[in-house]
């Protein structure tokens, strides 16, 4: 019924129960009851939701530049170890295709490295626009 999808809808949601709490007589607070209870289960769930391993750096219309934490379990790998996983799971091939502006993905470039004990590699990815 209210479902939060985005850091907006979390302020919403916020805001209404704050509303709720400080301008709703008891009666009415009683007959929210339910209401109540799914705003804050959905908060719960937005706060809760598992953090991905890839934060975009910077987008615009033909492309993004993404920040890629690879795997915990290659932290003691060789380079070419980690290399080889950011590869096989995240390097976007480009396909050619007979038509113009097909809007497939392509990595551009990439570049690994350490960070505090972890590997990571910068992704630029571009778009056929």
């Amino acid at each position: 019924m209210f479902k939060i999808t985005d850091a907006e809808k979390l302020r919403d949601a916020y805001t209404l129960l704050a509303f709720i709490r400080d301008d709703a007589t008891a009666e009415q607070k009683s007959g929210m009851a339910a209401f109540i209870a799914n705003i804050k289960k959905e908060i719960r769930a937005y706060n809760n939701r598992p953090v991905s391993n890839v934060r975009i750096i910077s987008a615009d219309y033909d492309g993004r530049l993404e920040l890629v934490q690879l795997p915990d379990k290659l932290d003691e790998a060789h380079e070419m170890d980690a290399t080889n996983w950011f590869l096989n799971h995240h390097y976007l091939k480009s396909y050619n295709s007979p038509y113009d502006c097909t809007g497939q993905e392509f990595t551009n470039w990439f570049y690994l490295f350490r960070r505090r004990g972890h590997w990571f590699a910068y992704h630029s990815v571009s778009f056929d626009v």
